[in-house]
């Protein structure tokens, strides 16, 4: 028997092989599985037997579809040695997961023809964490609206990726009367729950590729594209009316009202329109006395 070390055997690699906590397969340069480990069997839900004749192309998700397949080709014409990457698959009963796939080319030698060895880890949980944490450094925690950062980035594509004639669209800027009263009176855990609420009704006034975003306190922001001007005025309108909706908190209500400022978004400079559509906002609410919040409780 064929020994590959100190004391250890081709059953002994064998038996290593069947048994690694990640899955391995062989397969030919074409991508077709000539043979798997039980892990991979655990990994994709199914028989190992299963997936020898198939390929892993049969399972991956049909958006990374294009990817793997161009892997392939690079690793048959010899351009790479060792590919890594990672795509989804799709199991048997529609789950999607993602993994981590490394291959690698063995050449041929006498007797034995070139093929490949790929090497293929779950990492759905590092994924989900990831985009945890993206989704977290980019909303606002307390409403899950887009924060400033993501705002200002969105206003930047939409802006800067015009490439036809369009009309002009709007940027309204929004800001609650009286809310530091709420606070005071009612308490900060009321006060989010009421930015909560103004939160969803904007959300359901947008339409498709609109954003919302809180911008800090209880100030927030909508980018509307392809907005004509008396459009404006109707969404400013619809904006000022959710806002003066009575919001009801542990059988409180609290009745408030808002000033939106709105400016077209006719240039692409974000940080000038911010400011333009916050001017305006202000300016509406100089000219109007602001209102005390009122309790509907009669407390």
């Amino acid at each position: 028997m064929q020994r590959y070390g100190a004391g250890v055997s081709e059953q002994d690699l064998l038996s290593a092989f069947d048994n690694a906590p990640i899955g391995i397969a062989v397969l030919t340069p074409q991508g077709v599985v000539t043979l798997c480990n039980a892990a991979m069997g655990r990994l994709l839900d199914r028989d190992p037997a299963e997936l020898v004749g198939r390929t892993f192309f049969d399972v991956t998700h049909p958006d990374d579809l294009d990817d793997a397949r161009r892997n392939c080709v690079r690793m048959q014409a010899d351009d790479v040695r060792i590919l890594r990457h990672e795509c989804r698959f799709v199991l048997a009963d529609e789950r999607i997961i993602w993994v981590s796939v490394s291959t690698s080319r063995v050449p041929g030698t006498a007797g034995h023809p070139a093929h490949l060895i790929m090497h293929i880890e779950d990492v759905s949980d590092r994924k989900r964490l990831e985009a945890e944490l993206s989704h977290r450094a980019l909303h606002d925690p307390l409403t899950g609206l887009a924060n400033r950062t993501l705002f200002t980035e969105r206003m930047r594509e939409v802006l800067g990726g015009r490439s036809r004639p369009i009309r002009s669209g709007h940027l309204f800027y929004l800001d609650l009367d009286g809310f530091k009263e709420v606070n005071d009176r009612f308490g900060h855990a009321v006060g989010d729950v009421v930015l909560t609420q103004l939160a969803a009704r904007i959300v359901a006034l947008l339409r498709a590729g609109d954003v919302a975003a809180r911008l800090g306190g209880d100030e927030f922001a909508v980018l509307c594209e392809d907005t004509e001007p008396h459009h404006a005025d109707s969404i400013a309108e619809r904006l000022r009316t959710a806002a003066a909706e009575p919001f009801v908190v542990d059988g409180a209500t609290i009745t408030l009202s808002a000033a939106v400022g709105c400016c077209p978004t006719d240039h692409t400079d974000t940080a000038l329109l911010l400011r333009e559509a916050d001017r305006r906002m202000y300016e509406r609410k100089r000219r109007r006395a602001v209102p005390v919040p009122r309790d509907g409780t009669g407390g």
